[in-house]
């Protein structure tokens, strides 16, 4: 995946309420490491073009964002072209633009080797994301009151995983880089929110375990994915803080119907005690839950379920329907009392018959109101 390289360090390290709303513009369609990317539309349009060249411009549209375009390009090489079982490697640059002014840009590289028993990710780049600070809990978040703030971050990643046993990955990865935050106002406007302008060095290593057994990765009917992260962010490594961040994923797909498809998601997050606000886990953008701004509602703890059934309904169209329910918390002890409910309808037009990509669209009602949300792929 060319762009998850920039994923991985944007939305380890600078997670902003979700910073995935940037990044995961190009997921989606660049996520090739299980599958070869054929039928290029670049070179049916001009003979001349390598078919292992891509180049792709990305709509999307959030409620935090706007609408955005990101412009991908990737290279896709065969590292050893004798052993068929290994996926294709790739390497790529992005750059991104966004209606409320925020920008990314980024390069890296997503390599396989040894029938794919061994995966090496790079990545470089550099986001500055607009957007809005709530405050921290669950009252701040009831209050509706934000101040608008800007965030810019260098970053820089890499990781090496290694399979241990079958659809079971675990290795290492190191991400550095910066976080400078400031106002977008020349002064605070609410009394009861602090100035959050700061600036940071980061460095952290990282602990991956990963089981993947779906059919497909772009609309899989079938199998699951399983991933737990740990971030150790240390001054010994140049940080200027000490804190750990656990994530843990767990996704199920199951086969309905003769086309359709259960999709379930459990996900949890916590930062621990000196972990900066935009460190924090929250809730927002297209993954968990659609439905909240991003970031209204951030604490130390979060956990989040879900169910999505995609119908589809035809070979070019999906519609789907999902809900959720999570909680933000100073500590797990907290939960099962402030729930955050959503739920929202969706249609999915497919771009890619062989592959299953597809434009998305999606509607959702949360706790203080709705979102609309227009991009490329399937929310998890």
């Amino acid at each position: 995946m060319v762009l998850s390289l920039a994923s991985s360090a944007l939305a380890q390290a600078v997670e902003p309420g979700k910073v995935q709303e940037v990044p995961t513009l190009t997921d989606e369609v660049m996520e090739s490491g299980t599958t070869p990317v054929r039928g290029n539309p670049a070179s049916s349009m001009a003979s001349w073009w390598p078919d292992d060249l891509i180049l792709a411009p990305i709509p999307g549209r959030s409620p935090e964002l706007g609408w955005k375009l990101a412009l991908v390009g990737g290279y896709f090489i065969d590292i050893d072209k004798t052993q068929t079982d290994t996926p294709s490697s790739v390497v790529g640059a992005m750059g991104m633009t966004t209606e409320n002014g925020s920008y990314a840009y980024g390069v890296g590289g997503n390599l396989h080797f040894w029938e794919d028993r061994l995966r090496v990710a790079l990545a470089a780049g550099e986001i500055n994301y607009n957007y809005r600070y709530w405050g921290v809990g669950n009252a701040a978040g009831d209050t509706g009151l934000s101040l608008d703030i800007t965030q810019k971050s260098p970053l820089y990643y890499g990781s090496v995983l290694y399979e241990v046993w079958d659809n079971v990955y675990t290795g290492l990865g190191f991400l550095a880089g910066k976080a400078d935050v400031r106002l977008r106002t020349e002064r605070p406007l609410l009394a009861n929110l602090p100035d959050p302008s700061i600036t940071l060095d980061m460095a952290a290593v990282q602990l991956p375990l990963k089981y993947d057994s779906r059919d497909q990765p772009y609309f899989p009917r079938h199998g699951a994915l399983l991933s737990a992260t740990a971030a150790f962010y240390r001054q010994a490594l140049g940080s200027d803080f000490d804190t750990d961040i656990v994530s843990l994923s767990a996704n199920q797909y199951l086969a309905m119907a003769d086309r359709d498809v259960l999709a379930l998601r459990a996900y949890y997050r916590s930062a621990g005690r000196e972990a900066p606000f935009f460190l924090l886990s929250s809730f927002g953008g297209k993954t968990d839950l659609r439905g909240y701004d991003v970031g209204r509602y951030r604490d130390k703890t979060m956990y989040a379920l879900q169910a999505e059934y995609r119908w589809r309904v035809s070979k070019k169209w999906v519609l789907t329907g999902f809900t959720g329910v999570g909680e933000v918390a100073e500590s797990a002890g907290d939960f099962f009392s402030e729930y955050l409910p959503a739920a929202g309808v969706g249609a999915r037009f497919l771009l890619s018959q062989k592959h299953l990509v597809s434009l998305s669209a999606d509607y959702s009602v949360g706790k203080n109101g709705s979102q609309f949300y227009f991009g490329v792929g399937e929310a998890f």
